[in-house]
């Protein structure tokens, strides 16, 4: 909390006063919140308390922990973030995708590799939202490749780890991958990811925060499917005490998954053909 300190000085009973503490609500920009140095990837503001100004509403997904998802279009990097709804839904319930929410009062934290804001009383007690506007254009997703988000390398152990943390500046961001071609299945932490092969370069994705997946994937999603486009969330997952730190592309629905058109019947016939060889 804030403390007030007045001290009296002077013949004239001069007042200065001094406010101090971590919970001062300085009001910050997304990119405020996310933009760092620090090689661990922190925010500056890890652990304070301030207002920030938000952004369009990218995603809302309702799971453990519901999330909001924001993205502030003025900034091509280091310009989206995810609040963690601590309130049973109160958040998350209450905004829809294209509404521009901004924050009071609200926790800035960090977990497994991922700055996200808190709206959880237990953190903030005067945390609270505002929808400043609805309707607003989702942001266009940034167009990378595999190498601005790659894959994490396999080490002795069964551990998995990124060899740098340059994707930092498009964690929470919206993100377009093209031209890739599944290669790979149950991989990651929850054995959800699936490998996206570009050329040499390799990106991970999941679809875990999928709306219409129905099951731990996509149903087009199959090794040897090839993809015009894959959209999604950058996420961070970090637990090296179990082996683990890498980037994930989250997609959010159908949608976000466009197939090279004919990919997968073509694959589908293959493996139809391959069973009747089979039962033969």
């Amino acid at each position: 909390m804030r403390a007030l300190c007045v001290f009296r000085l002077g013949l004239w009973g001069l007042i200065l006063v001094v406010l101090a503490g971590t919970s001062y609500a300085a009001d910050l920009s997304i990119y405020d919140v996310q933009y760092t140095t620090d090689a661990s990837g922190n925010s500056p503001y890890y652990g304070e308390i301030h207002n920030v100004l938000g952004g369009v509403v990218t995603h809302v997904w309702h799971g453990f922990n519901d999330r909001v998802y924001l993205q502030d279009p003025a900034n091509p990097t280091w310009g989206a973030i995810v609040v963690k709804d601590g309130e049973g839904g109160e958040l998350s319930n209450n905004v829809n995708v294209g509404d521009w929410v901004s924050f009071a009062d609200i926790y800035i934290d960090e977990s497994r590799g991922t700055t996200f804001l808190q709206y959880r009383r237990s953190d903030a007690p005067d945390v609270g939202f505002t929808v400043e506007s609805t309707g607003n254009a989702v942001p266009d997703a940034l167009v990378l490749t595999a190498a601005d988000i790659p894959a994490p390398l396999e080490y002795a152990g069964d551990e998995w780890y990124v060899l740098n943390h340059d994707a930092e500046p498009y964690e929470s961001m919206m993100v377009t991958l093209e031209d890739v071609v599944v290669t790979q299945l149950g991989l990651g932490k929850a054995d959800d990811n699936y490998e996206l092969s570009q050329g040499s370069d390799i990106a991970w994705a999941a679809d875990y925060m999928n709306v219409d997946a129905g099951g731990l994937y996509d149903p087009r999603i199959a090794t040897g499917v090839e993809l015009l486009s894959i959209t999604g969330v950058v996420e961070q997952y970090t637990k090296t005490s179990d082996g683990w730190d890498y980037y994930q592309l989250v997609t959010r629905s159908a949608a976000d998954i466009v197939p090279e058109p004919g990919s997968v019947a073509f694959l589908a016939a293959g493996i139809i053909l391959l069973v009747r060889r089979w039962r033969r």
